[in-house]
């Protein structure tokens, strides 16, 4: 009889796969979800060998990606693992906060993005979230990004990068990819407090409280690849 539930248990696990990251970090993640409603009934180091697997191994219900802190390569990875399991949901696990690496996460279709700090209970219960169809991000961000998108979707951020200077616009992209006033400064050629100034106006111009909500309100613009090199 004990047998018998146990089994019945087990077969309403939702299978995962557990994709990149250190050995050891995926041990730990592993443990965290022996005894939930969770199974992991894949690993792989490298996310190219999971899509190589798509139709010899069992099919996951959802994949943790671990990312590894290359916004293209995440972006690639995520890409092209939903392209390999089209029914499965994507959880990607990042080191460290990126508004560039949320906005290419949410953009190839996954459907979580957290600290890879995160505690059993909180990991278990983002995937119960996700596996009910639900997305989930950090707090912060999801404040930021209630907070500071107004005008989005109705056609005001085609009127507001129109009122954006071309180096603004530059600048925008730079707080996308999460820079520093330094490391723009750096990267276009032009003194920080130059940078600082340029933030302030265009903080100003999209109405948004901060950088990292004016950074936001660029990836869901669609802002990315502009380079006018002019200052």
């Amino acid at each position: 009889m004990g047998g018998e539930l146990e089994q019945r248990e087990r077969m309403s696990q939702a299978p995962v796969f557990l994709v990149g990251g250190s050995d050891l970090f995926r041990r730990g993640l592993r443990g965290f979800l022996e005894g939930s409603a969770f199974e992991t009934i894949g690993e792989f180091t490298q996310y190219q060998d999971c899509v190589a697997a798509a139709g010899k191994a069992p099919v996951p219900a959802l994949v943790v990606y671990v990312s590894s802190g290359v916004i293209e390569e995440t972006a690639s990875a995520v890409d092209a693992l939903l392209g390999a399991y089209d029914a499965a949901r994507l959880l990607l696990l990042s080191s460290a906060m990126s508004v560039a690496e949320l906005g290419a996460c949410l953009r190839m279709g996954a459907r979580g993005y957290l600290l890879n700090t995160i505690s059993k209970d909180a990991l278990i219960h983002s995937l119960a979230l996700i596996r009910l169809g639900e997305t989930v991000f950090p707090s912060d961000l999801a404040h930021a990004l209630m907070s500071g998108g107004e005008g989005l979707n109705d056609g005001g951020e085609s009127r507001r990068l129109a009122e954006l200077t071309l180096r603004e616009v530059d600048i925008l992209q730079c707080l996308t990819e999460g820079l520093s006033n330094k490391q723009i400064a750096r990267r276009l050629g032009i003194r920080e407090a130059t940078v600082k100034i340029h933030v302030k106006s265009l903080i100003g111009k999209l109405r948004v409280a901060n950088r990292t909500q004016a950074a936001l309100w660029g990836v869901r613009a669609g802002v990315g690849g502009h380079s006018s090199s002019v200052a």
